[in-house]
């Protein structure tokens, strides 16, 4: 008979190598934390992807090779995007990133982490505030991106004096936070070659631009100038 402390020494090591020999245990990465989809106006249908990067937190939504970063303004608020998500997310094109920034550089990070993802280039977009933040980050990030669209940001002329990349900039005439006089001095400031100016009758700001009397227009334009960088 095998005494009592022997057996238990061989009991405890049937049970310690009771996985030698087989399959190994398979490792997944934990979900990333942090605000729900809904937080961006996202559902099950937009398949989105909940994504974290340099304490930033974020959602993807579509499949394709170029990369869309869009920077909230002011009210730091996905959900402004939501009303020009479909009509990004109507061609395979994209791979779109909509996150809550935290200060200047997150619009760098934003990029960085799209070209991570595989893309083959990133484009940044951003509105009001975010549309400013988008246009200074643009002059100095490394990749360049292939380019940038401003809604109403909020730009001094001085912010963008080394911005080479093709850039797009929606204003209104008469909008108290960018005037059109405001965005002809920066669009005359940038030195990029590929550069465009749309400046509309009325007071919308932002993505407001998109819904009013010249948002079907200003929708062309804008996505036209994507499908061409």
């Amino acid at each position: 008979m095998t005494p009592a402390p022997v057996a238990s020494m061989l009991a405890l090591a049937v049970a310690l190598c009771s996985g030698c020999g087989s399959t190994p245990m398979t490792r997944t990465s934990p979900t990333p934390s942090g605000p729900a989809a809904s937080a961006y106006c996202l559902t099950s249908s937009d398949r989105p992807r909940a994504v974290q990067f340099d304490d930033i937190n974020g959602q993807l939504v579509g499949s394709g090779d170029i990369g869309l970063v869009l920077t909230n303004g002011s009210s730091n608020a996905p959900c402004i995007w939501s009303g020009l998500l479909p009509s990004l997310l109507s061609t395979p094109r994209y791979l779109v990133l909509l996150y809550f920034y935290g200060s200047d550089k997150d619009v760098a990070a934003a990029g960085a982490f799209m070209l991570k993802q595989g893309v083959r280039r990133v484009l940044l977009l951003g509105e009001s505030i975010g549309g400013a933040r988008t246009l200074v980050a643009a002059s100095h990030i490394q990749p360049p991106p292939g380019a940038a669209v401003s809604f109403s940001g909020e730009s001094s002329p001085d912010e963008v004096g080394s911005l080479q990349i093709p850039t797009l900039i929606f204003a209104s005439e008469d909008d108290r936070y960018f005037p059109g006089k405001t965005a002809r001095q920066v669009a005359a400031a940038i030195p990029a070659a590929d550069k465009a100016l749309r400046v509309y009758p009325g007071q919308a700001h932002s993505l407001d631009i998109l819904t009013g009397p010249n948002g079907a227009q200003a929708l062309a334009v804008l996505l036209d100038f994507l499908a061409r960088h």
